[in-house]
């Protein structure tokens, strides 16, 4: 039960957001002029903003061991607007059923593969998650790989490009 616990608020922790209701965050006050930043190296890697359906998401606990946790339920939609603006609305399920996390923040590109989230967290607080994204262009699929707490850890979405 214990170790259930921890993985929730780890995952808690990974989703940048708090169940429920008081899962709707705005960005910081510094943070809502600025528009995105592009990736420098243009081409095939670079992320199109867009909106994205999650279609899966597992976490890397290092107090667990190496073999990921894979969360239940996975759905919803990640939207990165031309303006450096985003909105989160992703669903999982745990044992006592649906959990809706829905976030709405400041996101900037840099390098060929590097995002940043900024968000107010559900106490009111600024926070970033940081992270890697790996586009196929192929199999129009995101990889979004955002970095946990404490290092080590870290939560692994598969997002999907909209059809053509």
């Amino acid at each position: 039960m214990l170790r259930s616990s921890l993985r929730f608020a780890l995952l808690l922790g990974l989703t940048g957001a708090a169940p429920a209701v008081s899962a709707q965050t705005t960005p910081p006050a510094a943070a809502q002029t600025a528009p995105a930043s592009r990736p420098t190296r243009p081409g095939a890697d670079q992320l199109p903003l867009t909106t994205y359906t999650y279609r899966s998401f597992v976490i890397y606990d290092i107090s667990a061991g190496p073999k990921p946790v894979p969360a239940q339920g996975v759905g919803g939609t990640l939207t990165l607007h031309p303006d450096g603006s985003y909105e989160k609305h992703l669903q999982l399920r745990n044992n006592q059923g649906p959990m809706q996390f829905d976030q709405r923040g400041r996101f900037t590109l840099s390098g060929p593969d590097s995002i940043r989230f900024e968000y107010t967290n559900g106490q009111g607080q600024p926070k970033t998650d940081r992270g890697r994204y790996r586009l196929d262009a192929k199999k129009r699929t995101v990889e979004l790989t955002i970095k946990g707490f404490p290092a080590g850890n870290r939560g692994v979405y598969q997002l999907a490009l909209p059809p053509r």
